[in-house]
């Protein structure tokens, strides 16, 4: 099975002067658990539910941007034809909870999370 059959659409991205309150509110309404930080709207790292917990707990200000508290430099991606055991080995190494997927033209198109493999575990 291919990631981009089990992946999440779409992604929600924020540039990296966005603040961490407009981050978090923007997740909160679209229910997603990260979403891609860009840097003039190149996509740069990710933001997630965890960095905002990580964020707050060492005093950042909801006001403080969003750039302070992502994983920004190298954004680790699956291309959407890898197979989801190559992506959640990956993620399991990795120790990360949310993949990028790109497509073939290296746009991001879908976000693979930990929470999309119980879309394939009946498969198993």
């Amino acid at each position: 099975m291919k990631v981009k059959e089990v992946m999440t659409t779409p992604v929600f991205q924020v540039e990296a002067n966005t603040s961490l309150k407009e981050a978090c509110k923007l997740m909160m309404e679209r229910g997603v658990g990260s979403i891609i930080v860009t840097e003039d709207g190149v996509p740069k790292g990710i933001f997630t539910d965890r960095d905002a917990t990580r964020a707050m707990s060492l005093g950042l200000s909801p006001n403080d941007e969003v750039r302070l508290a992502s994983s920004l430099g190298n954004l680790l991606t699956a291309n959407e034809d890898m197979e989801v055991f190559e992506a959640v080995a990956m993620m399991s190494k990795n120790k990360i909870r949310h993949l990028p997927v790109k497509n073939r033209e290296g746009e991001i198109i879908g976000m693979f999370a930990i929470t999309d493999i119980a879309k394939v575990l009946p498969s198993l």
